[in-house]
């Protein structure tokens, strides 16, 4: 399929400063040079994943002079290699080549390898600059932005990680034609949490989409990366403000681990939409959120996302799973969640009993029906 350069969005996150400046382009491939140009790198190196090494480095590529001799390493796609093991085959192949700090390494991947190339540059040497292109949706509208770097360690989501701002992103939605349609639905997970926060309009305007493929995404993209710089803006280092954008992700990513343990292949937008819907049954306990309200995420949640198969014979090692969520406090579980749509609340802590209940609300909204 033909990708064009033209209609992109290239972010540039200024270095040294907490806010990022949104600059909308229509030649990516044209301020993608001059930025490559004006940098004047040592070496540049492009990660690439099992996907795009075919979809969309040949794009990349294109027309880019400062890119004709650059070295593509290239890595498998999918959260189960997102681990130590990949981030060190990234750091010989830039040691292989003589890497130095003047060097700079471009993620043209999705979400999890923008995770993974972040910290692999973040650490290598101390520090060398990184670019992300995310490939993706949930890269494009999420993943992509706000500074944070990591992998998974030990069975445990993003154990491991810094807070390192890319030189800039640059975003060019024509790469999402490239997608099937699991991983449209994956990203737009992310899209629903941002609505969700945000509420007015923004969720307004989510709530009546009904079938995907007729989405302009260039639109929704540009909508919800702009919530989430917001927020990160005002919190770059998850002090306080930050931590609503955990919203579905103590249950969802509690879900995630479990099922990849169990060599369950699945996709991180899937069980963040499960771990909403729990979270929206904890917000109306904990927080207030009017029961209507609640249904009607869950309902429009259900609609659109399969089930992951969340059971009750598991429910004991989602706690567990739990228990070790980066956000815990004092021995509590602490959620980010809802008193209505458009206000969250953070640091909200949950007993066992409750975040049960919660567990079987989600089992009960998809009623077993759907399946992977």
């Amino acid at each position: 399929m033909a990708i064009k350069q033209e209609d992109c969005i290239v972010i540039k996150s200024a270095k040294g400063k907490k806010n990022s400046t949104n600059i909308y382009s229509h030649n990516c491939s044209g301020e993608l040079s001059k930025f490559l140009d004006r940098k004047n790198y040592s070496q540049h190196f492009i990660l690439v994943d099992d996907n795009t090494v075919n979809l969309c480095l040949p794009v990349l590529l294109k027309g880019i002079q400062e890119l004709q001799d650059a070295t593509v390493i290239e890595i498998f796609s999918g959260e189960a290699f997102k681990n130590i093991d990949t981030v060190q085959q990234v750091w010989e192949q830039l040691t292989e080549y003589h890497a130095d700090r003047r060097s700079v390494l471009i993620n043209l991947v999705g979400g999890m390898g923008c995770d993974l190339g972040g910290f692999a540059a973040a650490t290598y040497k101390r520090g060398i600059d990184f670019i992300h292109l995310p490939t993706t949706l949930l890269s494009q509208a999420d993943a992509a932005y706000g500074g944070k770097q990591g992998i998974d360690f030990s069975n445990y989501k993003n154990q491991i990680g810094v807070f390192k701002d890319p030189a800039a992103i640059f975003v060019n939605p024509e790469f999402l034609k490239t997608l099937p349609a699991e991983q449209i639905l994956n990203g737009f997970a992310e899209v629903v949490k941002h609505s969700l926060l945000d509420g007015g309009k923004f969720w307004k305007k989510i709530y009546l989409i009904e079938n995907l493929s007729s989405v302009n995404w260039k639109k929704i993209v540009q909508q919800s990366c702009e919530f989430k710089l917001s927020v990160v803006k005002a919190d770059p280092y998850e002090k306080g403000l930050r931590k609503i954008l955990n919203f579905g992700h103590t249950i969802g990513h509690a879900i995630e681990t479990h099922l990849l343990k169990n060599n369950v292949d699945v996709l991180h937008g899937y069980c963040v939409a499960a771990g909403m819907i729990g979270e929206l049954h904890l917000s109306h306990k904990l927080c207030g959120m009017p029961e209507k309200k609640m249904r009607k995420g869950a309902s429009y949640i259900t609609n659109h996302f399969p089930n992951v198969n969340v059971t009750e014979n598991f429910f004991a090692e989602l706690l567990t799973l739990m228990k070790q969520d980066k956000k815990n406090r004092d021995g509590q579980i602490q959620f980010a969640l809802l008193k209505d749509i458009g206000m969250p609340m953070i640091n909200v802590a949950a007993d066992e009993e409750t975040i049960l209940k919660a567990l079987h609300f989600i089992e009960e909204c998809y009623n077993v029906e759907k399946s992977l």
